[in-house]
């Protein structure tokens, strides 16, 4: 955490004007605080009592490095905070850029001189986990659900990040507004009679106006393409289900794998197992899950599969960049079960230079008496274990392949052990 203090005295004469303290705002930073003080009020002492009379009144605000007011609480607040998703009131939200930016201060009434003294803290971006839904539709498609009510679900239901993913159409991202405690990321299902696919973008005013109707592959692959010029991620949807992807793997961009959608199911097991084929042919290919939603329905509801990723920020880019880099795993609720595997200091998604020795560590958040975990690399399965408690299993392992670990977990609900957690790979490089 880096502290800026700023001490500054004005007089009357620089009553009603407005003054920049301008301070320089470095890479990754999470959260702002902001503070100040002054003496507003002088302590009179009268035959009838004691008054305290008002002398100095100075405003607060927040320029960004546009040089853009970023936020103004006037004189009502002393102290205020800026996140990537949260602001106090008056305040945006949003990415903390480097840059030069300024407090303001609104020198409204001075009586003689007053000292005002600010202090700033600026906190920087560790690395934590965020849950989301990758996948899910409004009334603007054939959602039941308006984007309001969808925004209000997802953060009651405990998510930090959504991503809005109506059929060819992008008219829900320009509804998202400026939710508190929730990214949004803006999105469009591309949609063909020969597969689905889920475009995501990291400007909120992405307006990806491209014709989605697609008569060939060839078509297909030039709005694929565009759409990685617009500065898309590209997740394949649904590979084996609803309307399967038919148009191969080869010669178009795509970024991601939805090998969960729904419920568990066998056209979700077909798609983990192709994606395991990618991974065992050296692609380092990410998945994802998403709740396809679009009503409730049995076994399908917001975060029903959800995505929980480690990213070093809750914003849109952050989440992407992390979700992209397979920084990420699966879990049938909102509420878990998390997996995480460290392999040699390294993490999901990383490539672990290989040597004599190396030992990984599988560890599961929210685990369940006679939860079973199976540890795969491109051989198969590499180890099993059973978590013979409930709460936070670890477990070690000698790292012997040269290709990836992964982790699935199956647990028994309705009577049927089920797949209920998976883990994006750590690489291993071989010497």
């Amino acid at each position: 955490m880096q502290e800026i203090r700023f001490d500054q005295s004005y007089t009357r004469d620089n009553a009603r004007t407005y003054i920049k303290l301008p301070f320089d705002m470095p890479d990754g930073i999470e959260r702002i605080e902001l503070e100040y003080e002054y003496p507003r009020f002088v302590e009179e002492i009268l035959p009838e009592g004691r008054h305290l009379r008002e002398v100095n009144i100075i405003d607060l605000g927040v320029y960004d490095q546009k040089g853009c007011l970023y936020g103004w609480s006037g004189s009502q607040r002393r102290s205020i905070f800026i996140t990537n998703t949260a602001a106090s009131p008056g305040y945006k939200h949003g990415n903390l850029v480097r840059g030069k930016w300024a407090v303001a201060l609104g020198l409204y009434r001075i009586e003689g001189t007053v000292r005002v003294t600010v202090l700033l803290r600026l906190y920087p971006k560790e690395r934590k986990m965020y849950r989301g839904d990758l996948h899910i539709h409004t009334v603007n498609s054939d959602g039941s659900y308006t984007t309001a009510f969808v925004l209000q679900s997802c953060e009651k239901a405990g998510l930090d990040f959504i991503a809005l993913t109506d059929h060819n159409n992008m008219k829900q991202n320009s509804e998202i507004g400026n939710p508190e405690h929730l990214t949004v990321i803006p999105g469009v299902e591309y949609t063909n009679y020969a597969g689905h696919a889920n475009f995501f973008f990291t400007d909120p005013a992405a307006r990806f106006n491209d014709d989605f109707l697609s008569n060939s592959f060839k078509e297909m692959a030039a709005v694929f393409r565009r759409a990685k010029e617009a500065g898309a991620f590209i997740s394949l949807n649904h590979p084996f289900s609803l309307c399967p992807w038919e148009f191969g793997y080869d010669n178009f961009p795509f970024d991601l794998i939805e090998v969960w959608n729904g419920p568990m199911s066998a056209d979700n097991m077909q798609a983990v197992a192709c994606w395991h084929q990618f991974l065992c042919q050296g692609k380092k290919l990410a998945a994802v899950a998403g709740s396809d939603m679009h009503r409730y329905e049995l076994g399908r509801t917001f975060g029903s599969p959800c995505t929980f990723v480690y990213a070093d920020g809750g914003s849109v880019t952050d989440i992407l960049n992390a979700v992209s880099r397979g920084r990420s795993g699966m879990a049938y609720t909102p509420d878990g079960p998390f997996v995480d595997i460290s392999i040699g200091g390294f993490a999901l998604g990383d490539t672990v230079p290989f040597r004599p020795g190396l030992e990984g560590q599988v560890v599961l958040l929210g685990a369940k008496t006679g939860d079973i975990l199976k540890l795969i690399n491109c051989k198969g399965l590499a180890e099993t274990y059973t978590a013979p408690f409930d709460g936070v299993y670890r477990h070690s392992f000698s790292v012997k392949d040269l290709s990836f670990y992964r982790l699935e977990v199956y647990r028994k609900l309705l009577d049927q052990m089920v797949l209920s957690a998976l883990s994006n790979p750590v690489y291993i490089q071989g010497i």
